[in-house]
């Protein structure tokens, strides 16, 4: 299973809008708050992302 890496908030939404992440699970090295995350996992349901994970360095 691949992981994609996502640098960036932005570059989350457009990877998932475009269909780029269905069947993958994602790694966030960006800052997010928990009003995001909730976001991020409408996103992981609608988009059908396997699993999101976030950095620890910014916990």
């Amino acid at each position: 299973m691949r992981t994609v890496i996502c640098n960036s908030i932005q570059s989350f939404w457009d990877m998932a809008e475009n269909q780029f992440l269905e069947g993958h699970n994602v790694h966030c090295v960006f800052p997010v708050t928990d009003k995001v995350k909730s976001l991020m996992k409408i996103y992981q349901q609608q988009y059908r992302i396997n699993q999101i994970t976030y950095s620890e360095v910014f916990n």
